[in-house]
Parts: C-alpha cells; sequence; structure tokens
C-alpha cells in the first residue's frame, strides 16, 4: 500500500513517525511530499498567503497536557527533548493593562503541565526522527479524490501524477487536500475556505534578563481594552529544566481589516508603532521593556476555518490545520494536531490487521466521527477567547475583567481544562471501534 503525507510541518512529521510507530513501515510504502527547500526555514521567502503554514511561521507554541501525552507514548526519549528544550508552565497569569492581576490558573500536576517552545525548534527535534529520503521536496499543487476504481491522486508542479492508496493531508489553513474534498477550484474561494479574522498576529523572541521579574513557570497574558499582550519563558536550563533559559518569547496582535495577498508586504514598522501605541501605557513594566525596543520575528495573518461536516472523501483524509484552523487563543492547535496523528495511526493499524474490506475508508470515517465532536468543543472555547483581542468601549473592559475574575474564582477554566485534558486517545479510539461491531 502507498501512502502519500502532504506537508512536512509538525503534522506531516508526527504522522510519519505515528504509522512507524504502529508498524506500517513493515508492509507500506509512506512518503512525505514537502514543497519548502530543505534550508528554506524563512517566512520572510513566502511568496503569498497560500505559500506559508504553522512549519514556518509564529514564535512559540504551546503544547498542552493531552498533546504531551500523546508524545510521550509515542516515543519517551522524544517528549523528553522537547520539555528539556523548551519552559515547563505550570500556571497563567491573567492581568490587566491597569495592572491588576486577575487570576492564576494552575495548569495542574506533573500529568497536566505545558510546555512552551519555538515553533521551528518544535519542528526540527520532529524532523531529526525521520530519514531524509522519506521526505520528497516536491511541490503538491494538486488533489484527485478517488472516484469509482481509481485511487487518489496528487498532481505536482512538474506536470506529473501519482496515485496513492490514502493521501493524508498535514497541508495546513490553505489546504489543498480540503479544497479538493469540498470542490474548491483554482484560488476560488469555496464553502470551507479559510476566514480572515481582521488581525495579524505578531511575535518575537527576547532575552530572558526582559521578563527576569517573572516567576520560573509562569505565562502571562495581559488583557486591555485594545487587545492583549502575551509573554513568558520559552527555553528551560541546561542544568535546571525547571527552570529559565536564555530566552522569553512575547506575542500580540496587529488590527489589519483587509489582509494582503502578499503577507510580506505588511509594514513592520507600522506593526511596531501601533505596538508602540497601544501598550506603552499600559501598566506593566515587562510589556512597556519589551515594545520599546520591539522586534517583530514573526507576523502570522489569523484564519480560521469554519467547522468541516467531514474529515474525509475519496481516499483522502485531513490532520491537524488542514481540518482545523482554530483561532490561535485556543493554545490547542499543536495539541489536537498530534491527537489527529495517533488517532489516525491506531485507527488505520486496526483496520488494516483486520482485513476487512474497504479497511482505509473505514479507519478513516471512524477518525473523522471520532475527532470532530473533540473539536467542536475547543473550537467554540477558542471563539469566545477571541472576542478579547477586540477594542472595547469601557463598559465591555470592565465586564470583561470581571468575567475573568468570576471564571476564576468559580474555577470554570480549571473544569475546562480538566475535561479537555481527561481525553484519553487509546481508550476513546477502543470505544470507537467497540461500538462499530
Amino acid at each position: 500500500m502507498k501512502i502519500a503525507i502532504i506537508g512536512a510541518g509538525i503534522s506531516g512529521l508526527s504522522q510519519y513517525l505515528w504509522l512507524r510507530k504502529v508498524g506500517l513501515l513493515d508492509d507500506h510504502s509512506i512518503t512525505i511530499y514537502e514543497a519548502r527547500d530543505a534550508q528554506d526555514r524563512s517566512a520572510s521567502t513566502a511568496v503569498n498567503l497560500e505559500t506559508f503554514n504553522a512549519s514556518v511561521i509564529g514564535a512559540s507554541i504551546g503544547l498542552s497536557a493531552t498533546g504531551l501525552h500523546v508524545l510521550k507514548r509515542l516515543d519517551r526519549e522524544l517528549h523528553d527533548v522537547i520539555v528539556r528544550t523548551g519552559h515547563v508552565i505550570r500556571t497563567w497569569r491573567m492581568s490587566n493593562a491597569r495592572g491588576w492581576t486577575l487570576a492564576r490558573v494552575p495548569t495542574g500536576g506533573e500529568d497536566q503541565m505545558m510546555v512552551m517552545i519555538g515553533r521551528e525548534a518544535c519542528c526540527q527535534i520532529l524532523r531529526d526522527r525521520v530519514p531524509d529520503e522519506v521526505i520528497v521536496r516536491r511541490k503538491v499543487v494538486g488533489v484527485k479524490l478517488a472516484e469509482g476504481n481509481n485511487r487518489p491522486r496528487l498532481m505536482f508542479h512538474d506536470e506529473m501524477e501519482e496515485e496513492f492508496d490514502l493521501v493524508i493531508g498535514c497541508d495546513g489553513i490553505w489546504s489543498r487536500t480540503r479544497r479538493a474534498m469540498f470542490g474548491g477550484e483554482g484560488h476560488d474561494e469555496y464553502d470551507f475556505s479559510p476566514i480572515y479574522e481582521g488581525l495579524v498576529g505578531v511575535g518575537g523572541f527576547v532575552p530572558s534578563s526582559k521578563i527576569q521579574s517573572t516567576p520560573d513557570g509562569e505565562m502571562n497574558v495581559v488583557l486591555g481594552a485594545n487587545g492583549f499582550f502575551g509573554y513568558g519563558y520559552t527555553t528551560g536550563s541546561v542544568e535546571h529544566p525547571s527552570k529559565a533559559g536564555d530566552l522569553a518569547t512575547w506575542w500580540s496582535t496587529y488590527s489589519l481589516n483587509e489582509c494582503p495577498n502578499d503577507w510580506r508586504s505588511i509594514e513592520t514598522e507600522d506593526v511596531k508603532k501601533q505596538l508602540q501605541k497601544r501598550h506603552l501605557g499600559w501598566q506593566n513594566t515587562v510589556i512597556q521593556d519589551i515594545v520599546r525596543d520591539v522586534e517583530v520575528d514573526s507576523l502570522y495573518p489569523t484564519f480560521t476555518t469554519p467547522l468541516l461536516p467531514t474529515w474525509e472523501k475519496g481516499g483522502c483524509v485531513l490532520v491537524g490545520d488542514a481540518a482545523h484552523a482554530l483561532q490561535p487563543s485556543s493554545g490547542q492547535g499543536a495539541s489536537m494536531a498530534l491527537e489527529d496523528c495517533e488517532t489516525l495511526a491506531l485507527l488505520l493499524q486496526h483496520y488494516l490487521a483486520e482485513g476487512v474490506e474497504d479497511e482505509i475508508a473505514k479507519a478513516n470515517k471512524v477518525y473523522s466521527d471520532l475527532r470532530r465532536p473533540r473539536l467542536d468543543m475547543v473550537f467554540k472555547r477558542a471563539q469566545q477567547l477571541a472576542g478579547m483581542k477586540q477594542d472595547m468601549n469601557i463598559v465591555q473592559e470592565m465586564l470583561m475583567y470581571l468575567f475573568v475574575w468570576l471564571f476564576s474564582r468559580l474555577k470554570v477554566t480549571e473544569a475546562y481544562e480538566r475535561r479537555l485534558n481527561a481525553y484519553h486517545v487509546p481508550t476513546e479510539v477502543q470505544k470507537a471501534i467497540a461500538q462499530r461491531c
């Protein structure tokens, strides 16, 4: 059997490692197709919006407890390297532009910790575990779904086509696999096109000394009437993993009603001016210190995808951002993608071993039915949090602070996190299989 994975970002690399973990390399051929050159690790080389994806943009990502559990089941050594490379987060501190602390939300015990890590660092750790010959530097320009006796096909930039038994679309928010599944042609919009949210995420790295007043293991989110600002450590100390390393990260937003087709045309000087105008007056010395001489390392126009009716069709299946591009405020994008990868691999392992008729179609269908309700919950939560990034009047501002404070007192956020982190992929997969027996 021939399997194609489109995209060598976090989803594509993790999907390959999970397929190898469950033994599918023994009898099947798996190839990852990646459009970018091996040395191209700069977002500045992107030509337009459709060329960027999660592996080349963004300063840092958060891996929640569920994502870390997936990595531990995949490879304990891999998990430990990621934990050592990043910084373990034990507490989220919510405050506001007026200097008031609204809430301190613990991430939980050892099994509920979170890790903040540079996106490129995470990608490279995964990449180091994938053989070079598995990744083919070849741009996929189109996907044809299986019809009749024909299997799904990939169309490449050199006008060649190739047929596969299964195509796994890990090709990000501008997924050509999703476009093929829902009828989009060329560059036209279609029913499930990505939706621009009117904001451009901005972020960067600073020396840890910039935030030295921040305790180890604390991540800060500061809310205001005209946006938000987040900061925290993103590397750990070599000698003491629980201590901060040399690097910290920050992130905020830049308001831009119309996103240009070529996102490189966004003026970084204008971004800096807007950040300084917005945040220099906030009663937080760390934020003032960062934005006074800010350098923007990454720009990422915020797009989301609508909830999809299915993640599989015609021998193709969607994973990660291709299936569910979430608001960055969810903090769950990477972790949900990792859950996807484990789920699909376990289902393929089961149905291929059973030797049942249409085993790939059955695995894909169960995967889609199992994962979509999980993402619905995370999607709705992310949409609620996203409202805190928009400009608001004094009444709206004070109500926002009140709700954050109340939610903390009533432990609403902690209850949500417990529900989120209680999810155990192998158990859920076994339940789904048993229901279909």
